[in-house]
């Protein structure tokens, strides 16, 4: 008699966090990579800051305890804040599950308490997060038209004020979809409706 078993999926393999950050680095100039903001005396480093925009890169979903703190410090400097992750490990590892597709909008659900976008959206108005739920291709991402991005549109929950595993759930349309479209964005050539 035979036994088959389930087919274990080959593990995720991606960049360590370093070579991850220095790859989004890389959409912008040398001089427009870690660059301190002083407001009120207080110092913050932007993994990115190009015209109007400050990027922060976050490996994971699970949310920094500082998150609003760090927004509203670069909003108080005239940024638009925006903050990508990377969640294909949480996508791999079960805590994030993508329920429905239909063109480029995505309607994703938390199986187990990772982080809080319910809060995000509604506190954050010049705060726009990216999550990255593909591996990024080798090579320079401002050439890359590979749809590897969504962006949060909104969130709902039981409370808004904590995460409920297994009954929080959120919307993502991929605009931009692409690291060129991100480039596309930071450089200044997007539609301001875009954000």
């Amino acid at each position: 008699m035979l036994f088959f078993g389930k087919r274990k999926s080959a593990p995720l393999v991606q960049s360590s966090t370093e070579d991850w950050r220095k790859q989004w680095q890389d959409l912008v100039p040398p001089e427009c990579r870690n660059v301190p903001v002083t407001v009120d005396g207080k110092t913050m480093t932007a993994y990115v800051q190009i015209n109007h925009f400050v990027m922060m890169l976050q490996d994971g979903l699970l949310m920094q305890q500082g998150f609003f703190d760090v927004c509203a410090h670069f909003q108080r400097a005239g940024y638009h804040v925006i903050w990508l992750m990377r969640c294909t490990q949480d996508i791999a590892g079960g805590y994030l599950k993508l329920r429905k597709e239909s063109g480029n909008e995505c309607l994703w659900k938390w199986r187990k308490p990772t982080t809080n976008f319910g809060r995000w959206t509604s506190d954050n108005r010049y705060v726009t997060i990216l999550l990255q739920y593909k591996p990024t291709p080798d090579g320079d991402l401002s050439r890359c038209t590979e749809h590897i991005l969504q962006r949060v549109q909104w969130a709902e929950s039981n409370d808004n004020s904590k995460m409920v595993p297994g009954r929080t759930e959120f919307a993502t349309v991929g605009a931009p979809g692409t690291p060129a479209e991100l480039s596309n964005w930071l450089h200044g050539g997007f539609m301001s409706s875009e954000l």
